[in-house]
């Protein structure tokens, strides 16, 4: 709050005349940044309309990364994204998973986007990256397995897979189509 205060040029308690607290301020920001997300016409398909949502939700914390830090640390919602979490346990239901499931289902893929969008923003930090160093060359005496994948994960560090992966993932959730 003091560093906001002293970018604002005002003294150290002035934002405090606004909000409560700094988690109060926290929670108008992400509020609105989500307010401002427009969603694009989604597809009567439940995997294909989910796609859709969570890859919009997905971008739009991508632009600010240090929502995802803040909802992660802090446990908040944005009101104003229960709209689009609405559409998504109706997709989960439309596909056939009971309200216990979806929600399940909902937990699974809210941690996997956070999780990916934490990890995005480690990846663009200047520091070295350990993990890539190691998975880049094990010993493959040791750890075949991981020998054996090393030109895989090195590929896989050099792009964004969370279309794919998320795709992946709502099959592996939903329950299987009769041909």
């Amino acid at each position: 709050m003091r560093r906001l205060a002293g970018e604002l040029g005002v003294s150290a308690m002035t934002p405090y005349r606004h909000v409560g607290s700094k988690d109060e301020l926290l929670m108008v920001l992400v509020d609105r940044l989500a307010a401002r997300l427009v969603y694009p016409p989604r597809p009567h398909d439940p995997k294909a309309a989910m796609l859709v949502l969570w890859s919009t939700i997905y971008d739009s914390l991508a632009e600010h990364p240090w929502v995802p830090e803040v909802l992660a640390r802090r446990r908040m919602m944005a009101p104003s994204v229960l709209g689009a979490i609405e559409e998504i346990h109706a997709a989960l239901r439309d596909a056939g998973l009971s309200i216990d499931a979806a929600v399940r289902a909902y937990r699974l893929m809210w941690n996997f986007t956070l999780g990916s969008l934490l990890v995005r923003a480690g990846a663009s930090a200047e520091a070295p990256n350990q993990q890539q160093e190691l998975r880049g060359a094990p010993d493959p005496e040791r750890y075949p397995m991981l020998a054996a994948a090393a030109a895989a994960w090195t590929t896989a560090h050099d792009r964004d897979t969370y279309r794919d992966d998320l795709a992946a993932l709502i099959d592996a959730l939903l329950p299987a189509r009769a041909p």
